[in-house]
């Protein structure tokens, strides 16, 4: 039994019900004696569509409206025919192909074949999907403006991806973008210096058009912040987690990153190498020591421009190794996790 409490003008009915005299029917439920509504706008458990294709399985999922409408595309084709994997019908599969092709134009094609190269290059480094985002939406800004007609297309694509790390704080290094796109290094600096003004140009040109329109203006959010280059400390937390080496190793090697600007000797050398000198000593003060050709081989870079790093660090010990890098340390950033012992006896002499 169950009790309804039912409004009639200004008084309070209360009457008895059993379960089975309540009815659920069109999201509302209905007493099976009077017909009276109980309740209504309840949520419906119902089919929000009806089924007529006989070659639907009943674990199809027919979805009538596919994916939201692409920034990054040209067009709108109104209703998308949605659907995907395994289960969907013959049929479907036959409309969406239609549509495809009655949608395809020249630059959708065109910027889809770059979008794909940015995902494959994306896909082989483990970029997260934010910086796909951005290099893409850097992409077609670029092709809407016809900016770079004549220039090469993987050039400017392997631009917008490095471009699109710096502003996301995802640490590469030009060199490793390099490599990635396989793209000639004069090639990809000379599309990343034009793209960057064009970007700034842009933005300025954006916001600009707002003011004179009195519309308001986030200007920290439109603007776009020209990058600078990439930074030790932003590189080694990926190095060593590549490199298997615990926490303390991490943070160590990236407070001695930041000292590095204090030490004439390497403040104008590469961000990998002395990303690479700082992890060599940070691993070996605390006796969990890696050697110069393993960091190199993660890094990039000749086991003797690490070694030749370490030697300006290794001068500078007195001064850049703090007290508490000493004595006991714990690796892991959890209770219980192994301890180690820093000790400057540990330090190799190069």
């Amino acid at each position: 039994m169950v009790t309804v409490v039912a409004m009639f003008g200004a008084g309070i009915a209360t009457q008895m019900l059993r379960i089975s005299d309540l009815i659920e029917e069109n999201a509302d439920t209905i007493c099976a004696s009077c017909g009276r509504v109980l309740a209504e706008r309840i949520i419906s458990n119902e089919s929000e569509w009806r089924t007529f294709n006989s070659d639907e399985k009943p674990g199809d999922d027919p979805n009538r409206v596919g994916d939201q409408e692409s920034d990054l595309l040209y067009g709108n084709s109104g209703t998308v025919i949605g659907g995907s994997g395994m289960g969907v019908s013959k049929e479907t599969r036959k409309l969406q192909s239609a549509q495809r092709q009655q949608n395809e134009d020249k630059n959708n094609r065109a910027l889809q074949t770059a979008y794909a190269q940015i995902e494959s290059w994306a896909e082989a480094d483990n970029f997260n999907s934010t910086v796909k985002a951005q290099a893409k939406g850097y992409y077609k800004k670029a092709y809407d403006a016809q900016a770079f007609r004549g220039k090469s297309i993987n050039a400017l694509l392997a631009a917008c991806l490095f471009i699109a790390c710096r502003q996301c704080k995802v640490g590469r290094s030009f060199n490793e973008v390099m490599n990635l796109t396989k793209v000639p290094k004069k090639e990809v600096g000379r599309a990343y210096k034009t793209l960057e003004r064009f970007l700034t140009q842009s933005s300025q040109d954006q916001i600009a058009a707002l003011q004179a329109n009195n519309g308001t203006v986030n200007v920290e959010s439109l603007e776009f912040k020209a990058t600078t280059s990439s930074r030790p400390d932003e590189l080694i937390p990926r190095f060593c987690s590549m490199l298997g080496l615990p926490y303390r190793v991490e943070y160590i090697a990236v407070k001695l990153a930041l000292h590095v600007p204090s030490i004439p000797a390497l403040a104008g050398r590469s961000p990998l190498s002395t990303a690479g000198a700082c992890i060599y000593f940070a691993s070996h003060l605390i006796g969990k020591g890696k050697s110069s050709s393993q960091i190199s081989n993660v890094i990039n870079v000749s086991d003797a421009t690490v070694k030749h790093a370490y030697k300006f660090l290794l001068a500078e010990q007195a001064r850049l190794i703090e007290t508490d890098w000493l004595g006991e340390q714990r690796l892991g950033v959890k209770q219980g996790s192994e301890v180690a012992r820093g000790d400057v006896a540990n330090l190799p002499s190069s």
